[in-house]
């Protein structure tokens, strides 16, 4: 009997501290954001490998929009407009030879305001890589979406 109550203990002990070190996220908001971070980049990926394919380079911020705008691109209700992220704010840079490109997306902040420095950012590049990240010293508990 005492064996039994012992291996209780134990187990909602663990079942407590396991629960501790999984991040909490406030009723599941923040996958939202990240997912459409995720959209937008594997979209305007997409979009690069064909601008690309069509004019031999890859095309920079303002090329990529009025490609995105000859194509009749439509973002999805899932995803960001390329041409109006906001709350996010969208950098293409292409190199000089038009052989590589980086995009970014991430929320601006204000060194006067600390509830906007924690915010989730995505980058990608021609390897068609997605990367999520933050600001160091963040935690997933302190993103505010």
């Amino acid at each position: 009997m005492k064996r039994l109550i012992l291996v209780f203990f134990c187990g909602l002990l663990g079942v407590l501290l396991a629960g501790e070190a999984v991040p909490r996220q406030a009723n599941g908001q923040s996958e939202i954001p990240t997912l459409k971070l995720v959209i937008a980049l594997r979209s305007l990926n997409t979009a690069e490998a064909s601008y690309e394919a069509e004019n031999g380079r890859f095309a920079d911020r303002e090329q990529m929009l009025a490609y995105l705008r000859q194509q009749g691109f439509r973002s999805k209700p899932s995803s960001i407009d390329p041409e109006k992220p906001e709350p996010y704010a969208l950098t293409i840079t292409t190199s000089s030879d038009g052989m590589h490109y980086q995009i970014t997306l991430q929320r601006p902040s204000d060194m006067n305001d600390k509830s906007t420095w924690c915010k989730t950012a995505a980058f990608s590049d021609d390897q068609g890589l997605i990367f999520l990240g933050q600001v160091i010293g963040c935690t997933p508990e302190t993103e505010n979406f």
